[in-house]
This record gives C-alpha cells, sequence and structure tokens, in this order.
C-alpha cells in the first residue's frame, strides 16, 4: 500500500509541477497573442507600436514587456525600456487591476501638441503607479492617434502616479529666433485618476535654462506647483478633429493651479520674479478653439524663422481672437512682481489680478502699487489701474484690420468698434516724470467708463481726470499752450465728461462737460438735445450720423469762471506790444462792444447777455453765465447747426439762437487723494467775482 501511495504522490507532484509550468506558459502565450493583437489594432489607428521581451506569470501576477515603442506620422515618438505591472487581478466588466505598475527610462521626442511649431522631449527615468485599472480590451477608434490616446486615459484609473524626476526640452524657430529650453522637473506626484480628470497632482520646484541664440540666455527656477481637477481628457480633444467640433459644452481643465514663485536672469542683465500665482476655475469649449488653424499658422510661423510676416501677422491675431469665445476662467492673480533692465531701469508690482472671463470679456484686469524707477532714476508709480469689461478677442480682432489695411484706423466705424473693447479704465495714485524734466505729472484720478450696444456710441459716459504737473510739459508752440499762465510753473488740471440718453424722454443730455486749470481758469459747458431716438446709436456709421444729424438742440449753458488767465494774457500782450494792460482791457471790451452793436440794432433781446460778455471782458478774475436756445422755441437740428458754422457766414447762426444770462453752474465736487510728499499741492482756482450788471437795452 505505502509503495503505491509514495508513487502517486510523485505522479501528482510531477504532474502539478508539469501543468503549473504548462499552464503559465499557456498563459504567457495567450498574454503575448493579446499584446499583439493591441499592437495590430494601434497600427490601424495610424499608431506604429513595437515590443520587445514579453512575461506574464498568471500565479504571481506580474505582467512585464521590454523595448516599447510607439510612433505615429507627424506626432513623435515614445519610447519605454520597460513596463511592469504587479499585483494582477482580473475585475468585472472586462476590467483589470494591477496592485503597483512600474515604468523605467519613458521618453517622448516630437512636436509638442499644445504648442504649434515647437519641437520637444520628455524623459523620466522611473514612473510609478499604485491601484491602476485599465479596461483588458483595447478601445475601439476609427483610426485616429489622439482619440485612441484619449479614450485609453479616460477608461483608465490609478489612485497615485509618482514620477521622482524628469526632464523636459523644447525647440522652436530658427537663426537668431532659435529659442531652447531645458526643465529639469522637481518629484511629481498625480492623486486619483478617473474618467481623464486628476484630483490632485504637485510638482516640486523646478530649474530651467534658456538657450538657441544668444540673445535668449537665461537661467532660472519655478516653484512647487499645486493643481486640483486637471481635466487632461478635455485638453486631447482639441487635438482630435472630430471630437472637437462634437464638445460643444465647457469643461474645467484645471479648478486651480498655484505656484510658489519663478525667477529669470538672463545673460543681457533682465530679470523677473514673482513670489506667488494662483489660478481658478479655467475652463474650454473645444468646438469653438480653431485648434487645426492654430496648428497650421504654427507652422508657418517656424517655416517662416519666427518671424511673421505682415499676412501671417493678420491671420495670427484673427485666430488667436477667435479662441477667447472657447475660454473661461474665474480669478488669475499674482503677486510681487519684479523686473529689471541693464540700463538700471526697474520695476515692481504688488498684485496682477484678473478675472473673471467669460463670454471674451474680462470682468477686471488690475495692476496694484506699481512703482519703478527709468534709467536716469526718475520714479514711476501708479497705486491702481483697473481695465473693465475687456475684450481681448474683439482687440484682437480690431489689431487685425489695422495690420491688413491702416486706412481701416480713420474709419467712423472702426472709431465706434473702440467702444466695445472695454468697459472702463480707472487710474489712481500716478506718477512719471516730465517729458521737459523737472518736476513730475501727478495724476489723482483718471476715470472712464460708458454703456451701450457693443460696437456702437454709449448712451451713458463718464470721465474724470484730475493731474498736476509743471507747465514746462506743454509745447510751446501748441494750442494747449495757450490756456496756460505766462509764468506759471506748475498748474493742476481737473477735467469731467458726462453724457446720458433718457430713451423715454427722447433726450441726450452732455453734462458736466467741465474744464478747469489752476489759476487759470474754469469752463462748464451742459448741452441738452431732444428728438433724440435710437439711430444716434447704432452700429452702422450711417444710420449712427444720421440720427445725429437729425436730433434737435434743447439748450447749452456755458459758465466760464476766470481765475487769472485773462490778466496773464493781457499783461503778456501788453508787454508784447508795448502797451498799457488796463489800455489792452479796455481796447478788447470796447472792439467786443462795437462788434455787437450791429447785430443789436435788429435783436434787442441779446442786450443783456453782450452787456453780461462786454462787462466780463472789462473785469478779471469774472464770471460769464449764458444760455443758448433755439429762437422762438423752433427746432434747430444739429446737423443744420454744423453746416452754417461751416458755411461762408457762420454768424448767420445768430438769427437762430437765443442767448440769455442765466445763474452759473456749480463746479463739480469731487474727493481729492492727499499730495504726495515732494509735490506741492495744486493751488485752487480763486473765487469768482460777479459779473458787472448788465447795461439797460438801447431803446
Amino acid at each position: 500500500m505505502r509503495k503505491p501511495l509514495i508513487i502517486a504522490l510523485v505522479a501528482l507532484g510531477v504532474v502539478g509541477i508539469g501543468g503549473f509550468f504548462s499552464f503559465n506558459l499557456i498563459v504567457d502565450q495567450l498574454a503575448r497573442r493579446q499584446l499583439d493583437a493591441l499592437f495590430a489594432q494601434l497600427g490601424v489607428d495610424g499608431i506604429e507600436a513595437r515590443r520587445g521581451e514579453l512575461h506574464y506569470d498568471y500565479f504571481k501576477g506580474t505582467f512585464e514587456v521590454r523595448g516599447l515603442s510607439f510612433s505615429a506620422p507627424g506626432q513623435g515618438k515614445l519610447t519605454l525600456a520597460s513596463f511592469r505591472a504587479e499585483g494582477l487581478e482580473q475585475r468585472p466588466a472586462a476590467r483589470l487591476f494591477a496592485r503597483h505598475v512600474e515604468l523605467v527610462d519613458l521618453a517622448f521626442e516630437g512636436p509638442l501638441p499644445l504648442a504649434p511649431g515647437m519641437e520637444g522631449s520628455y524623459r523620466a527615468p522611473k514612473i510609478e503607479a499604485e491601484g491602476v485599472e485599465l479596461p483588458a480590451a483595447p478601445p475601439q477608434s476609427p483610426g485616429r492617434p489622439w482619440l485612441v490616446a484619449r479614450l485609453a486615459l479616460e477608461q483608465t484609473q490609478a489612485d497615485r502616479i509618482s514620477i521622482p524626476e524628469s526632464l523636459a526640452s523644447t525647440r522652436s524657430g530658427a537663426g537668431e529666433s532659435r529659442v531652447e529650453t531645458d526643465i529639469a522637473h522637481g518629484a511629481a506626484s498625480f492623486r486619483q485618476l478617473k474618467d481623464g480628470i486628476l484630483a490632485e497632482a504637485s510638482v516640486e520646484p523646478s530649474r530651467f535654462t534658456i538657450g538657441g541664440a544668444p540673445a535668449y540666455a537665461a537661467k532660472g527656477t519655478l516653484g512647487r506647483v499645486e493643481s486640483r481637477a486637471i481635466d487632461v481628457g478635455a485638453l486631447l480633444t482639441l487635438l482630435d478633429p472630430q471630437s472637437r467640433e462634437a464638445a460643444t459644452e465647457f469643461r474645467t481643465v484645471y479648478g486651480s493651479v498655484m505656484i510658489d514663485g519663478y525667477t529669470v536672469t538672463a545673460e543681457n542683465g533682465i530679470t523677473q520674479s514673482w513670489s506667488a500665482a494662483d489660478i481658478r476655475d479655467v475652463a474650454i469649449r473645444p468646438a469653438s478653439i480653431p485648434a487645426e488653424d492654430l496648428f497650421a499658422l504654427g507652422t508657418r510661423l517656424q517655416q517662416a524663422g519666427g518671424k511673421a510676416p505682415p499676412e501671417l501677422e493678420v491671420d495670427l491675431l484673427r485666430a488667436v481672437a477667435a479662441t477667447y469665445d472657447g475660454i473661461s476662467f474665474k480669478s488669475v492673480a499674482f503677486r510681487d512682481l519684479a523686473g529689471g533692465e541693464p540700463d538700471g531701469s526697474k520695476a515692481e508690482l504688488a498684485a496682477l489680478t484678473a478675472g473673471p472671463l467669460a463670454g471674451g470679456r474680462l470682468e477686471s484686469l488690475a495692476l496694484e502699487r506699481l512703482k519703478g524707477v527709468d534709467a536716469s532714476g526718475k520714479v514711476i508709480r501708479i497705486d491702481t489701474l483697473k481695465i473693465g469689461g475687456l475684450r481681448p478677442g474683439a482687440l484682437m480682432d480690431v489689431a487685425a484690420d489695422v495690420a491688413e489695411d491702416p486706412g481701416n484706423a480713420r474709419a467712423i466705424g472702426w472709431i465706434m468698434r473702440l467702444f466695445g473693447l472695454l468697459d472702463s479704465v480707472t487710474i489712481e495714485g500716478a506718477e512719471a516724470p516730465a517729458p521737459s524734466g523737472g518736476e513730475p505729472v501727478v495724476v489723482d484720478r483718471f476715470a472712464l467708463s460708458w454703456k451701450g450696444e457693443t460696437d456702437a456710441i454709449p448712451t451713458h459716459v463718464s470721465a474724470t481726470l484730475r493731474l498736476s504737473g509743471p507747465t514746462s510739459a506743454f509745447h510751446d508752440d501748441g494750442p494747449l499752450f495757450a490756456l496756460v499762465p505766462d509764468g506759471l510753473k506748475r498748474a493742476s488740471v481737473a477735467l469731467d465728461i458726462g453724457g446720458q440718453w433718457d430713451e423715454a424722454g427722447s433726450t441726450l443730455t452732455l453734462a458736466p462737460l467741465y474744464a478747469e486749470v489752476s489759476d487759470a481758469f474754469a469752463l462748464s459747458v451742459k448741452v441738452r438735445l431732444r428728438d433724440v431716438d435710437d439711430s444716434l446709436f447704432s452700429p452702422q456709421p450711417d444710420e449712427a450720423l444720421a440720427g445725429a444729424m437729425a436730433a434737435n438742440l434743447q439748450s447749452i449753458d456755458i459758465t466760464a469762471i476766470d481765475a487769472g488767465i485773462y490778466q496773464r494774457k493781457l499783461e503778456e500782450a501788453a508787454r508784447e506790444q508795448g502797451l498799457d494792460p488796463e489800455g489792452t482791457r479796455q481796447l478788447l471790451a470796447g472792439f467786443a462792444e462795437l462788434l455787437f452793436s450791429a447785430t443789436l440794432a435788429d435783436r434787442p433781446d441779446l442786450e443783456a447777455a453782450s452787456q453780461s460778455f462786454i462787462g466780463f471782458l472789462q473785469r478779471p478774475l469774472g464770471t460769464l453765465a449764458l444760455r443758448i436756445t433755439p429762437r422762438g422755441n423752433d427746432a434747430l437740428p444739429v446737423g443744420m447747426i454744423i453746416e452754417t458754422l461751416q458755411g461762408e457766414d457762420p454768424l448767420d447762426l445768430i438769427d437762430e439762437i437765443n442767448v440769455t444770462v442765466i445763474a452759473p453752474d456749480a463746479p463739480p465736487v469731487h474727493t481729492a487723494k492727499p499730495a504726495q510728499p515732494g509735490v506741492p499741492p495744486a493751488k485752487p482756482a480763486q473765487p469768482a467775482k460777479p459779473a458787472l450788471p448788465a447795461k439797460p437795452a438801447k431803446p
């Protein structure tokens, strides 16, 4: 009994061992056949796949293949020294699971998919992944390589992926425009890959060098990068035309990106840095992004040696402009920016923020606390610069039109389109050196905003300017110099412009229209138009012009305050003519009275206004306030006013209007910022004295 039992046990062992090896051999062969079938399918999809030695141990749950390579015409080559998976399990729904996956010596060489005209390479000595799950069968696709890559990615899951180190290089341009970069990435870690989306990613600080042409030689560092909710599948959709055209909804490609600093130092002395960057909720709508056009233009730019001829520049502007309809983000912020030039000029910026961007419109673009010095050491600063409602795509379209035909910039339609580029601009606390030297020009506040239909004359306008600076900033032969009192070294300027259309009342009010120069003058104008319909605000230039010409004048109020300019100009004229200032004043008043006398013979109702004007000329530091209205409440079209003023006798307009004396308009009230240290405060305008009483009307 014992002998047959021993023989049976030995036989069972032999059979078991043989069966084990036979079974493993069969499984190994099946794995080879399945992998070869996968490679054959990839070949149908336009990807040439090759492999070396393969081994699969069913009982140990290990799979290893060496010498892998994948390539596609015009899309580069990916190689892998070995791929090893451990802890393999068969999951339901034709899924495979691997507890641990290791890739050794991964390398890519070829054109970068999302950077037209740029060649690149990437090398990672080791990549490790934990908890990997993927389909047992290859994804089915109609022969489109990038679609295969996207489908494979979206059907793969992983708990964690780590890359201890890697090196990336890029190359673009030629000759003097050649740019080469080498980036040594720090350790990278990725968590929870599912449906083509990475839940989290981080890359430790990286170092980079820039070379190629000597002009670009530089070195720098990029701080730690942390990202969340990265939709790699959405980005790959851009590379497949059919998938892109079908993707008509926005997909968030970056939930957040945070970078701990950036520095670069160029060999020519240029330096740049910032301490932190924070980007939130970046999304794309692939169908709205002309990816194929951008790739083709990148190729053309590369063939042109990096220098775009005029026609290529126009095409690039238009293609980039079109992408803004397919991009959105919540916010972008850079902190503590700094830069320097070889000539010694440098600048610092506390923050640059932007966002949100949606529908091609950027809600806000702001710079905070910009301060710098030019090569001569003169200070330039801006406390706040904010642009609201910027439409970068529309801006590029307008630039393309001008690049294509510079004559477009002179058309009224082009000017109307400028209103559609942004909604507002605000500058506060700015200082810059005057062109002629000396004390700086200081802008306490500049604000400009409007509302209305895109690419049309706005229905609401508001503008404010408060600045001070040396009078030497005005050219002696310029028309503005005539408004600067002689001998005044520094002046403050105030400007206000406002306009509002009342659709219900069909009226347009232009007010305030206010200008003031300290120790010189103040001028306030209010214009009211009636019978103003929406044709004035049409995007069609001809229709808008016709609407403006058809509007009727309701009234014009003018308040002029002499704060010193009249006396100074009189003294200046008297010196040049060798006359007495008082005599010159009376000469001007007498000439005005003589000029009005002929008109007053037929229009005695203008006597009060004319005497008020003459009194204004006779006494410096006076105030003149008049109202102009249509005569007899008749309709007075704007077109008729312009035609008369441009005619042979502009004074014929007197027959169509009434002029009356009114109470002076109060100047606008504004809160000015405190004067900067070392900058003398602007001297306010002198209080206006009342004009002489009007003479009684002549019988």
